[in-house]
């Protein structure tokens, strides 16, 4: 067996990686080979449910499978956090940051083992060869000419030919293995989860009509929703058979992974920090499906792509947490990378000059997206400054990440160069505001038990950057809308600093600091939105379609 493509693994990455170049380049012959027997189980077969807006996108529009998709799928309303009140019996007097209604642009929550069950009959569809039940035994990566997969199969061992080998084995990962590229960080988070079959809703937690009326019509069980708490979380995700998925995600160093290696364990671990999540599903465990717990679950590689025509994509090159849903953007990412790779090799082009970038970009965004959570989950159980830290992480995704994927240039390499400044400041300004959070929850870590809800779609210029993902943008005007979006965030930066210590004057957005000399503001009522809602509209103004941060003598003047 001699293939143009080689994939390890026919789960998620592989499979739609198999269809996406298939779609590229038909006449591409294309060969999965996967462990595993189709079709795999419903509801119990995988976690990595939910996906947000670039993995939609993905599935839904740049595979074009968004009909083929439905029976493994629901809409999604956004993701929603509850943060802590007192012993967190009651629901209705907890924090809540959320939407009320779907966003312009969609994203959902997959039922996996449907949604690979799909994918694998598109991929027959589409002409690739899928081997299931395939044991890979050994790979031999060559340095010029095909690569070797030997795998047993029907009771015979086999041996495969290929010009590209791609590992979506998983986190497996045999080719990353084989040829030493594992790299470890320091984000030492742990995972347990479990699926149950009956449709668990969150809005049965709570009875008070004026917490039923903030999000009408009992939707709240359609978000991903996050119990949230000092160094932990806690997610329900509803799946499209009819059963929830839960899981703990926790800090080890704050919440030793043996508290919730067990079911026995993770209950016990549920009374004492989320009592409502035990009493809901308690009844209900009959109808459970599996338990599994994942230990430091996020990892990097010190390489992704090569010019000698290999590749790593999905679980088997990086995972950095699951708490924003970003799996299946890597996936989107990492595999329009591949496709693009091979293109260039079946076009006769330079593959070792855009394997390099491609592979420093790829790397670039894993270390951008690990910001977000490494030394951050000490920030989740305070409701001001995480509730403040999702708004940012939002506006950085929106505003760049997922814009330049919607607009088809994250795969661009000559776009990318043009607009490598703007880019390599977000990520400066990340990790300014990304430090100056964990300062700000240290010198005011109290907690914030406003029975109310903070609904980040009255931020007018998050709801735009969002609706706007799928505006047809020509090369010039989405230069200047990232260069826009960029001085927005440095607004809102600043306005953290604000928020913080009361204080007006000005301050570099890509230095912040608080020291215990800073007077750092008791918690107040949540009017933070409409605050930064009104400090963005103060000093910003639309201009053909993009939101311009006026100069600071008219800003001055519209004030």
């Amino acid at each position: 067996m001699t293939e143009d493509v080689l994939i390890i693994g026919g789960g998620l990455a592989g499979s739609t990686l198999a269809i996406q170049l298939k779609q590229r380049m038909p006449s591409l012959s294309v060969t999965v080979l996967e462990r595993q027997r189709f079709p795999v189980p419903e509801a119990a077969h995988k976690v990595g449910e939910s996906s947000v807006e670039v993995g939609a996108h993905y599935f839904n529009h740049v595979l074009g499978l968004s009909h083929a998709l439905i029976p493994a799928k629901i809409p999604k309303l956004g993701l929603r956090y509850f943060f802590p009140a007192g012993d967190n019996a009651r629901i209705e007097v907890r924090p809540e940051l959320g939407q009320t209604h779907y966003h312009s642009v969609l994203s959902t929550q997959f039922d996996r083992g449907r949604q690979e069950n799909i994918l694998v009959e598109q991929c027959r569809g589409h002409g690739v060869r899928v081997l299931d039940g395939a044991r890979v035994s050994a790979v031999e990566v060559a340095a010029g000419g095909e690569h070797a997969v030997a795998f047993e199969h029907e009771g015979r061992v086999q041996r495969g030919r290929a010009r590209w080998l791609v590992d979506a084995s998983g986190r497996r990962s045999l080719l990353k293995r084989e040829l030493g590229l594992a790299e470890a960080n320091e984000h030492r988070v742990n995972a347990s989860w479990w699926r149950i079959d009956e449709p668990l809703a969150v809005d049965a937690l709570g009875h008070e009509p004026a917490w039923q009326r903030r999000v009408p019509f009992g939707m709240r069980r359609l978000s991903t929703n996050h119990f949230m708490g000092e160094g932990y979380w806690v997610w329900l995700i509803p799946l499209a058979s009819g059963a929830i998925s839960i899981g703990i995600v926790a800090d080890g160093d704050l919440h030793p992974v043996d508290e919730i290696n067990t079911l026995e364990r993770a209950r016990r671990w549920l009374v004492r920090h989320e009592p409502q999540i035990d009493a809901l599903m308690g009844p209900h465990l009959d109808q459970l499906k599996d338990f599994r717990t994942l230990k430091h679950f996020s990892y990097g590689a010190t390489q992704v792509y090569s010019g000698q025509r290999w590749a790593l994509t999905g679980e088997a090159g990086v995972f950095v947490d699951p708490f924003y849903s970003p799996g299946s953007d890597f996936i989107a990412m990492s595999n329009g990378f591949v496709t693009a790779l091979v293109e260039a090799d079946q076009r006769g082009g330079d593959v070792e000059a855009l394997a390099r970038a491609y592979d420093r970009q790829y790397l670039a965004l894993y270390r951008s997206f690990l910001l977000l959570y490494q030394g951050q989950y000490e920030l989740f159980g305070n409701a001001q400054v995480m509730s403040l830290k999702v708004i940012w992480d939002y506006s950085g995704y929106w505003g760049s990440t997922a814009l330049l994927y919607f607009q088809g240039k994250l795969h661009d390499p000559e776009f990318m160069k043009k607009v490598s400044i703007d880019a390599i400041q977000v990520f400066r300004l990340s990790e300014s505001v990304q430090g100056f959070l964990r300062q700000w929850h240290r010198l005011d870590p109290g907690t914030w038990a406003e029975p109310a809800m903070l609904n980040y779609q009255r931020l007018g210029y998050l709801s735009e950057w969002q609706a706007w993902l799928v505006r047809d943008y020509d090369e010039a005007t989405l230069r200047r809308a990232l260069r826009e979006n960029r001085k927005v965030l440095e607004l809102v930066a600043a306005w953290l600093y604000r928020r913080a210590t009361g204080s007006e004057r000005a301050v570099d957005p890509y230095r912040l600091s608080l020291s215990a000399a800073d007077v750092v503001q008791p918690p107040r009522r949540l009017d933070m939105l409409e605050e930064l809602d009104a400090h963005v509209d103060e000093h910003t103004e639309l201009r053909d379609g993009i939101r311009v941060v006026l100069e600071p003598t008219r800003s001055a003047k519209a004030g």
